[in-house]
This record gives C-alpha cells, sequence and structure tokens, in this order.
C-alpha cells in the first residue's frame, strides 16, 4: 500500500503516534480531574494543570505535539459539558494559548532556558499571562454564545478561567520543562540527599500549614508562611529544579486543603477560596524561580572567573616556559650580549603579535592567514606578491598559533636575510592540506618553500633557527617537522595531528 515507506520511516511514524497519544491521554487525565473541581461553570474550574502540561510538552517535544494538547482538549470537554461546536472552540482555545506561549518563549526568551535568568523569568510570566488570554477569551465566549453560560457572568467566570491556566502554566511548565531538560545527579550521593531534605521539609511544611489532617484554628492559618522557608531553601542553596518543584508540592498540599474545605485560603465561597489559592500559587511559584535563577547566574559567574583563573595560570606558565627556552636558545647561538639582546628582542615581538591575534580572537585560535600576515608584516620591503599562499579554511588553536608563529618568523627573517626573499626575483611558497592517516587520523602538512633565490647550502653549525624549525616547534605539537637546504631556497615541512593543532570550535 505505501511501497516507498522504508522500515526506518515507519518506525519514525509508530513512535510519533505513540508519542501523540501518550500526551492526549495524560492531557486527558489531568482535564478530566480538573473539571471535577469546577466551582462556578461546569467547564470552568480555577485549577487546571493541563495549560502548564502543555506548554511544557510543546517546549521539549515541539510544535509537532499540538494536535495531541487539540484532541484531548477536545475529548474531555466533549464528555464534561456543552456541545460538540463549544467543545472544538475552548479545544482551539488550549491548544492556541500552548502554541503561543511556546511560540514567544522560543522567539524572546530562550524556550527551554527560560528559567536560567532572573529576565527570562520576568518574560516567562508575562507571556503566560497574555497567551492564558487566548483560552479563557474563547472559551468563555463560545459558551456565552452557545447559551451554555450567562452573559451576567463573562466576567466572573472568564476571571476564573484565566487565572486558572495562568495559575498552572507557572506552577506546572517549569517542573516539566526543569525535570525534562536539567536531570538530577541522583548518582551523587550528596545531591540526592540535599533535594530529599528539602522535599522532607517541604512536605512537612505543607502538612502542618494547609492540610487537613489537622484540626483547623487561627492560630493554624499563620503557619502558611512557613511556606516561605523551603522555598528559600530551594533557591537559595539548590537550583531552580527543586525550586520549581517545592512550589508545586506547596501548592499540592493547599489545593488538598482548599478542596476539603481547610486551610488558610477558605472562604464562604468555595470559587473565592481557589482564587484567593491561585494568588498563594503564583506568589510562590514566580518570585521564588526569579531568586533561583538570581543564584545560578552568580553561581555561573563564579565558576566562570574561577576558570578563567586557573586558565590563565595555566597560560601563564607555558608561555613562561616558552620565553625561558627562547632564552636559553638565543643565548646559547649567540657570540655577544648585543647579538642576544637583537635575537632575542624580535623574537619576543612576533611571539607578541601572535598573542596579539589570540586576544583578538577571545583566545578561541587564529586563523592561519591572519597569523600569516602578522609575521610578516615586521618585513616592510617584501613585495606583497613574494607570497604564494594557499590551502583550506584553517584556525590554529592557542598553542598552535604560538609555535606555528615562532616557524613563521624565523623562516621569514632567514629568507630576508639570507634566502629567496633577499632577491627580487625571489618568492615564497606556502600550502597547507590535510591527510589521513594509517588510522584514519587526519594529519595536518605545512610547506614552506622558497624559490627563485640564491643558492643555499648546508650550515656548518645549527643556529637556532634551526633548532626551533626542527625541535622546538613540532616537539610541542607532537609532530615531525623536516629542513631542506635546496639550490634556490629551504624548504620546511610540518606534520602534525589535526587534533593537536586545530581550534576545537572548528570541528
Amino acid at each position: 500500500m505505501y511501497p516507498d515507506l522504508r522500515p526506518t520511516d515507519l518506525r519514525t511514524f509508530s513512535a510519533h503516534i505513540i508519542e501523540l497519544t501518550c500526551v492526549a491521554i495524560i492531557y486527558v487525565g489531568l482535564a478530566k480531574l480538573s473539571l471535577a473541581l469546577a466551582s462556578i461553570h461546569p467547564s470552568a474550574t480555577p485549577i487546571w494543570p493541563p495549560t502548564g502540561y502543555a506548554l511544557g510538552a510543546i517546549l521539549l517535544r515541539g510544535y509537532r505535539v499540538s494536535p495531541a494538547i487539540f484532541f484531548g482538549a477536545l475529548i474531555a470537554n466533549a464528555t464534561t459539558a456543552g456541545s460538540i461546536g463549544t467543545s472544538l472552540a475552548i479545544a482551539t482555545g488550549n491548544t492556541l494559548e500552548s502554541l503561543a506561549g511556546a511560540y514567544l518563549l522560543n522567539r524572546w526568551s530562550g524556550g527551554r532556558s527560560t528559567f536560567d535568568t532572573p529576565a527570562r523569568v520576568a518574560r516567562f510570566t508575562l507571556i503566560c499571562l497574555l497567551a492564558t488570554m487566548i483560552s479563557a477569551t474563547l472559551g468563555v465566549g463560545s459558551l456565552s454564545l452557545a447559551e451554555y453560560a450567562d452573559w451576567a457572568e463573562f466576567p466572573s467566570i472568564w476571571a476564573t478561567w484565566w487565572m486558572g491556566d495562568l495559575a498552572g502554566a507557572l506552577v506546572i511548565t517549569p517542573v516539566i520543562v526543569l525535570w525534562g531538560t536539567k536531570p538530577a545527579r541522583w548518582t551523587e550521593r550528596r545531591e540526592l540527599i540535599q533535594s530529599c531534605l528539602i522535599y522532607a521539609a517541604t512536605i512537612a511544611v505543607g502538612l502542618l500549614a494547609f492540610s487537613p489532617l489537622l484540626e483547623q484554628s487561627p492560630t493554624r492559618s499563620s503557619f502558611a508562611f512557613l511556606a516561605i522557608l523551603p522555598l528559600m531553601w530551594a533557591a537559595l542553596r539548590r537550583n531552580q529544579r527543586d525550586t520549581a518543584t517545592t512550589a508545586l508540592l506547596l501548592s499540592c498540599f493547599a489545593v488538598w486543603g482548599t478542596m476539603s474545605n481547610e486551610g488558610p485560603f477558605v472562604r464562604s465561597n468555595l470559587n473565592e477560596s481557589f482564587l484567593l489559592l491561585l494568588t498563594f500559587m503564583i506568589s510562590v511559584s514566580v518570585p521564588s524561580l526569579a531568586l533561583s535563577a538570581d543564584v545560578a547566574v552568580r553561581q555561573r559567574h563564579e565558576e566562570h572567573v574561577n576558570f578563567v583563573m586557573r586558565e590563565l595560570s595555566h597560560r601563564s606558565k607555558n608561555i613562561l616556559s616558552v620565553v625561558q627556552s627562547m632564552a636559553i636558545q638565543v643565548a646559547r647561538q649567540s657570540d655577544s650580549f648585543e647579538d642576544f639582546l637583537a635575537g632575542y628582542s624580535s623574537r619576543l615581538c612576533a611571539f607578541a603579535e601572535t598573542h596579539d591575534l589570540l586576544i583578538n580572537g577571545d583566545w578561541r585560535g587564529a586563523d592561519i592567514r591572519e597569523l600569516i600576515r602578522v609575521h610578516l608584516a615586521p618585513f616592510h620591503n617584501v613585495r606583497e606578491n613574494s607570497f604564494d599562499v594557499e590551502g583550506p579554511q584553517l584556525k590554529l588553536n592557542p598553542k598552535a598559533a604560538e609555535q606555528i608563529g615562532l616557524a613563521f618568523y624565523e623562516l621569514a627573517t632567514n629568507a630576508v636575510k639570507h634566502g629567496a626573499l633577499s632577491e627580487s626575483s625571489g618568492s615564497v611558497k606556502i600550502r597547507w592540506d590535510f591527510s589521513a592517516g594509517e588510522l584514519g587520523d587526519p594529519f595536518l602538512h605545512i610547506v614552506w618553500e622558497e624559490v627563485g633565490g640564491p643558492p643555499v647550502g648546508q650550515p656548518q653549525r645549527r643556529g637556532f633557527g634551526d633548532v626551533v624549525l626542527t625541535k622546538v616547534v613540532p616537539g610541542a605539537l607532537q609532530g615531525q617537522a623536516s629542513l631542506e637546504f635546496k639550490s634556490q631556497g629551504i624548504k620546511w615541512t610540518l606534520v602534525v595531528r589535526s587534533k593537536s593543532v586545530v581550534a576545537q570550535h572548528q570541528h
């Protein structure tokens, strides 16, 4: 029947159908439980977690699960009250509010990262406040138009509907998204113990302040302020996931008590009790999430500063090691202090030029063409057409840029003084390319070849440049190098493993 449908396509299609079915079943279950608490109209309940569930599901799984939200809402409402027409309108509103909320969060608040900073938590709250108006307006409007609700009661039904959706989004969505994107490190005993302690303290506060298991009294009503303790503990000492979970647990206990006509939110009218409860749920969820996000931002900054300090210490030691080695090698090849000072100063300046290039690139690496340009710029007497540079795009990591930059400087210095660049007819070819090794590990080949210059013979003794080109640079990069003295100039070849020299973000 479907000749072009491959087995992998069938598996993908089956997995998608199972995913949609599970999302719809969970939505229907949450909706039916919530509609059982309807206090002002059979289709308008002040406790509506399906909004938070739908928004979280779309943020985690994508817009493709929206049909499951629609059919789940349609089934739940069609089997509760109203007609097929009003059920379609309500299901449309429920789906549109979650789609609009997810789109705005993805567009302006980092999507699933919306709880990472206080500013994003504020944007999340504002987006939920606006998006949930869609469902309330379409739902109550369709019921009133179909005469299933009195127009005189429109404001009160709309306010109940909207606040129920808003509280559901602000309390449920953070838990779903944070548990879906930031899984708990249960394998770490310390993490497990700390999370369990917070949840145990939250349950204890919930039982003491909100549960119907204890006799209600004026004194007990004041215990509701104890809710601030586990919330602050989670926000200041733990993370956003535990903070959102703590707010959800406290909300569940508060709903349980209010449903049983017990607790600090009970009023003469059940709907007024639920509206007061919703105010509590929103007020404990949003500020604690914002505080937790602010603490997380500060912790990330501290970790970044510590990382930078460790990295700075490590790189400073490497730089001092290179400078010390440079001084020792130049001193061995110098006949006088004046020779040492001239040779050491020029090479130190070349080393500094490489570091300027790395700093401009946020120390992530340096493009090899920029590296060549920087190290050839000091030789003003060299013509622009004296160099033929060719090779694929290549960004060297900081260590490779330092070492290869030193090699280019030594080669250019020698070429200007004694090699191909000392004559107008001479030029230099610089090539680099990649090749596969025996085990499939790619290698980088860099070749500096001088042509058209004066005859070059094998030197009587090895100078500093020879040591740098054949020992220091390849040794630091765990590669191999060769230096050939040909009739028209020297040829230097460097072969190293790509992973030793290529900047990580280029891969």
